[in-house]
């Protein structure tokens, strides 16, 4: 039985939500709407810019997204953080015969450029995110993909991880287990029902461990 990690990554890998603050504000601001706060952030953000911006910005949405991308594009690689323990686990996990790919709604042309600015490109056989699938998360299409690229016949029992109700939406639509870490952008409560397993980042290795048999 192949062993496969369906990876998010912003709030679940990485942090970079200051930066995603400072730029939708960016967009924001121009059109007279309230700032978010990093709290507004978080709950906000789950969906894919295409997604967003015309439900957010209506007719402005094309100027808005401009706004958005050019000022996240002038921060993104510089200022990405990785989540604590995030590299070492997967060197770790990928030790122990667990494959990696990323699904992330957010635009692929960033989400490669940041994943090399951490240096972590060997670690995923397939990096997939906002606008390389025909549609985004909570869609499956972009997890097919990253299938069909990283050359993995999918599984029931592949496993993907991600820190909002939207991943959990995703897995169950792409036919996967679903698994939330509470305590990075959602409290356990608040995630409660939306996916397969939910528990704290400590206890994912573990988990991982007596889920495979490893």
């Amino acid at each position: 039985m192949s062993k496969v990690i369906v990876w998010d990554w912003d709030g679940t890998l990485v942090d970079s939500f200051e930066t995603i603050r400072t730029a939708y504000n960016a967009a924001r601001t121009k059109f007279g709407l309230p700032a978010w706060s990093l709290e507004e952030t978080h709950i906000n953000v789950a969906l894919s810019g295409r997604d967003v911006f015309p439900k957010m910005f209506g007719e402005n949405a094309e100027e808005a997204s401009t706004i958005f991308y050019k000022t996240y594009e002038e921060m993104a690689a510089k200022t990405v953080v990785a989540k604590p323990d995030r590299g070492n686990m997967l060197e770790r996990t990928s030790a122990m015969g667990i494959e990696h790919v990323i699904v992330s709604n957010k635009r692929g042309d960033i989400l490669r450029e940041e994943c090399e600015a951490l240096g972590w490109n060997t670690f995923f056989k397939a990096i997939v995110g906002a606008g390389d699938a025909v549609t985004d998360k909570p869609s499956p299409a972009p997890v097919t993909l990253a299938y069909e690229q990283a050359n993995i016949k999918p599984d029931a029992s592949h496993i993907m991880i991600g820190d909002t109700p939207v991943d959990g939406h995703t897995a169950k639509a792409a036919g996967i287990k679903g698994l939330l870490l509470s305590g990075e952008t959602r409290e356990a409560a608040d995630l409660e029902g939306e996916a397969d397993y939910i528990m704290e980042y400590k206890m994912l290795e573990p988990f991982l461990q007596k889920y495979w048999g490893l």
